[in-house]
């Protein structure tokens, strides 16, 4: 399919087209993934999140940038497969505190089922509103609710 089309054949059919950058989330190469942001000036950023590992610090420096550049942002807590449920409940509790601080004002919302997710498409550039996906690409827990946003 994609081998036959021109790319700009393939853009013309499409009703949407995402770029996805990944940047790096090791403080190594933290430069690197602030250039990516500022240089290419995303609509959106996504951060992930280990539902096993929890928030950890540049989860957090990656929100300041994305919060200092306006980049509306949403979170993708991953491996929900694997971390025991207290943990997991930690993790989004820490992260919602987090969303609620004052530097950060932003409104956490668990998304579960596609209504939440027509809600959260609808409202994304309130600059408010910080949609969280719970996903497991183990099981597939969630990966439609992403695809779908």
């Amino acid at each position: 399919l994609f081998r036959s089309q021109t790319c700009s054949k393939y853009v013309a059919r499409a009703s949407k087209v995402v770029t996805l950058v990944d940047l790096a989330g090791h403080e190594k190469y933290f430069r690197t993934t602030a250039y990516g942001l500022t240089g290419h000036m995303p609509d959106y950023a996504c951060l992930m999140v280990g539902a096993n590992m929890g928030v950890v610090g540049m989860c957090k420096e990656h929100l300041g940038v994305a919060l200092a550049l306006k980049v509306p942002v949403f979170f993708v807590i991953t491996k929900v497969d694997i971390a025991p449920e207290h943990i997991l409940k930690q993790t989004v509790q820490n992260l919602m505190a987090i969303l609620k601080k004052p530097g950060v004002r932003k409104k956490p919302f668990l998304v579960r089922n596609t209504d939440d997710v027509l809600l959260c498409a609808r409202n994304m550039n309130s600059d408010s509103l910080a949609p969280i996906f719970l996903t497991s690409a183990v099981t597939g827990t969630g990966l439609e609710l992403v695809r779908l946003f």
